[in-house]
């Protein structure tokens, strides 16, 4: 069984060889089509609903008015209204009929088709159906209805195509729609077939309640090289049951074998060519494959990265927690140790006052140059431990702002908040080093609005960016020392101009905001650039230093 809506190359290298073998027992032409009519009815099916995909299937063939039996000859006569007809008069006979209702299963049933004379070019032209089926096999009336023996053989051997109607509904090629078409559900219409020797044409009309994909069409078409080896030994021969057997001289004998040379060559080279073809879209599915299954590697790899980073997030907020907790304990308590030490000195102080005569003892264990030091340094020493306490403080609280990352849903939040917290987590790297001045942060924020964005995701997108900044800031510093050491001698300083990196903001419109983020290094090449927004893609810097 063949699903046509879904035929590939194996079914059409099935069907061929079937229907090449199917009339090896047939005693003439007529019991050959019926064979191939009857495996055309009862093998395409279309295998989601399980109904014949064919509503009617019919084998036309032309013969000369002389060689139609005595029923078709006077059926051929009444349609022409003459009781007189030329004996090589072309008709387009129904050799074999199979379909759904019984009368469309005998060809002796038919009422209008059984033996249709082709007159002249005019008469065909008025039949639009054979018409368009001789053109699209790539005959001409004029060739069909009086062969030139000198390019008959070279045709014979090259016509063969598909007549294919996509949308029978409306078509003017497709005649009977209230009576055939629209009541039947006929969807499509396919025929294929071709030239044979002795110069007539063999056609196959399939009605159809599906619709054939034209990718599929052309697999259907060397089926009519296969019908057309079923057929050959027929073609001089005897065409009905009730034909007398034909003598066959050796000229007709060698014209049929080349005649099957020619198809069997013919069935090759379509082979050779479908072969082509599938192994190029194979090797196209398969560098699809590949290209999906390195986006899939690299998605994966994403999303490990991006499970790793929640875990980061979740591990730095939890980090930033434990230290803060510590530090919150030791700044609240130096307000008090602050208060206590002061009033302790003023106690000191006013001792030294109501008592300036110290014992002996007492002098012995105290200096009081290096108590007056104490006094002084103790003072600074708070201080100190405030402004330390802050700065941990303020590192802690940039951690834990950058520690968004777990966070998935979007969120109204400060982006300056975000860009802050991450020049502090950088700050190490931004501080002059022995090798290169002070890297300087030029931040020219404008009034932004919160805005809704996923924060976590945000934060890394800043630090990954001024990391880079950074990264080419340090790349170039050999470049540089040159510049720095010489603008030094000559004590022109405004010359040089330093590492920097510029954040700037702004409202674009309603709906918008620009975050800009600039340094003053020598840029990117083409080839970076080139690869700018590649998955993972990193440039190797060449820090010196």
């Amino acid at each position: 069984m063949h699903d046509l809506t879904k035929f590939t190359l194996r079914d059409m290298s099935e069907c061929g060889l079937a229907l090449r073998k199917i009339a090896e027992n047939s005693d003439c032409m007529e019991d050959a089509s019926n064979l191939i009519i009857k495996y055309f009815y009862e093998h395409f099916i279309n295998k989601d609903t399980g109904e014949k995909s064919c509503i009617l299937v019919r084998f036309f063939k032309t013969h000369a008015y002389e060689k139609l039996t005595p029923e078709l000859q006077e059926y051929a006569r009444d349609i022409l209204g003459q009781n007189k007809i030329a004996d090589d008069l072309k008709c387009l006979t129904l050799l074999s009929t199979a379909g759904e209702l019984p009368e469309w299963n005998s060809r002796y049933k038919s009422t209008g088709h059984k033996a249709i004379p082709l007159a002249n070019e005019d008469a065909i032209y008025r039949i639009p159906m054979i018409s368009q089926l001789i053109r699209q096999l790539g005959l001409n009336p004029g060739m069909l209805l009086q062969p030139d023996v000198d390019l008959l053989i070279d045709s014979e051997q090259k016509m063969y195509n598909v007549f294919y109607v996509p949308n029978a509904l409306g078509s003017s090629y497709i005649p009977a729609q209230n009576s055939f078409v629209i009541p039947f559900g006929v969807k499509s219409v396919i025929g294929f077939g071709g030239l044979l020797p002795t110069g007539e044409m063999f056609t196959i009309l399939m009605f159809l309640r599906v619709v054939v994909p034209q990718t599929i069409v052309e697999l259907i078409r060397p089926l009519a090289l296969n019908v057309k080896t079923a057929i050959l030994r027929f073609d001089d021969g005897r065409i009905f049951p009730e034909s007398h057997q034909i003598s066959i001289n050796e000229d007709n004998v060698l014209q049929r074998l080349n005649s099957q040379v020619g198809t069997l060559k013919q069935l090759l080279n379509v082979s050779e060519q479908s072969t082509i073809t599938q192994s190029d879209r194979l090797e196209k599915a398969i560098t699809n494959l590949e290209q999906t299954l390195n986006q899939l590697q690299k998605t994966q790899i994403q999303l490990v990265h991006n499970e790793k980073m929640s875990s980061l997030g979740k591990m730095v907020a939890g980090i930033a927690h434990e230290i803060n907790n510590p530090v919150n304990f030791v700044d609240g308590n130096l307000n008090y140790v602050e208060e206590y030490s002061q009033t302790l000195l003023k106690l000191i102080h006013l001792y030294q006052q109501q008592y300036p005569d110290f014992t002996e003892k007492i002098q012995q264990e105290v200096d009081f140059d290096e108590l007056d030091f104490i006094k002084e340094d103790f003072t600074k020493i708070l201080q100190s431990m405030k402004v330390g306490t802050e700065r941990i403080q303020d590192i802690v609280k940039s951690l834990r702002i950058f520690s968004r990352l777990d966070e998935a849903e979007i969120k109204q939040v400060d982006i300056h908040l975000g860009i802050d917290s991450t020049l502090m987590i950088l700050q190490s790297r931004l501080k002059a080093q022995s090798n290169h001045p002070k890297i300087e942060v030029i931040k020219e924020y404008g009034n932004l609005p919160e805005i809704h964005c996923y924060p976590g995701q945000l934060n890394q997108v800043f630090m990954n960016i001024i990391a880079n900044a950074i990264d080419a800031l340090e790349e170039q510093i050999g470049n540089r020392e040159w510049a720095i050491e010489d603008n030094n001698k000559e004590g022109n300083k405004d010359i040089f101009n330093p590492f920097q990196i510029g954040v700037r903001t702004e409202v674009v419109n309603e709906k918008w905001v620009s975050i800009s983020i600039s340094d003053n290094a020598l840029g990117m090449t083409e080839e970076v650039s080139s690869k700018l927004f590649d998955p993972f893609f990193t440039y190797p810097l060449k820090i010196s230093g």
